[in-house]
């Protein structure tokens, strides 16, 4: 689906195959990429200077990368010299989840007052995203023993990402 869809287009190797890399992290700069095509690559014109000091306009995913600034899915950083997004730093489970509901358009939710998940706390600074994930399926976390955990800070690697994405076009369409 994700391939079909254009969402993902993965690498093509020296003799011409086409490989996924499902083992593979997603790295920041990727996930707008994904989120770009989810959205049906709108039209957009990335400004002609950068918003984030680590990303230069001729980066591979520039357009990617302003367009998820511009929509406030992602904001990266503030540092000393303006704000940085960190395009190839990996993204980790709760950040994915926090993506994903600002993707959705931050839809109206109300946190549960106990955690899903055994190893997310209702502190957490994306429980309510994290929270709102297991409400809509998109993910179940996994069950250890008699509890469930979400494991925030786990890289998401691409074979999940694309069932995270999957499970989340089901939710957009209804």
């Amino acid at each position: 689906w994700l391939a079909s869809s254009g969402i993902s287009t993965g690498w093509t190797t020296a003799g011409g195959a086409r490989e996924f890399r499902p083992a593979q992290a997603v790295t920041r700069d990727v996930m707008a990429a994904f989120l770009y095509r989810m959205a049906g690559q709108p039209t957009f014109t990335a400004p002609p200077k950068s918003p984030f000091v680590d990303v230069p306009t001729n980066y591979v995913f520039y357009k990617e990368i302003t367009w998820l600034a511009s929509t406030g899915v992602s904001e990266g950083w503030p540092v000393g010299a303006g704000r940085e997004f960190r395009p190839t730093a990996t993204v980790s489970r709760d950040v994915m989840a926090a993506f994903l509901y600002r993707f959705a358009g931050s839809p109206a939710f109300v946190a549960p007052v106990a955690s899903p998940f055994a190893d997310v706390a209702t502190d957490h600074a994306f429980f309510t995203e994290i929270s709102w994930l297991a409400s809509t399926k998109i993910s179940a976390g996994w069950q250890v023993g008699q509890t469930v955990e979400f494991r925030p800070a786990a890289s998401v690697t691409r074979d999940v990402m694309a069932a995270f994405l999957d499970r989340l076009q089901r939710q957009l369409d209804g």
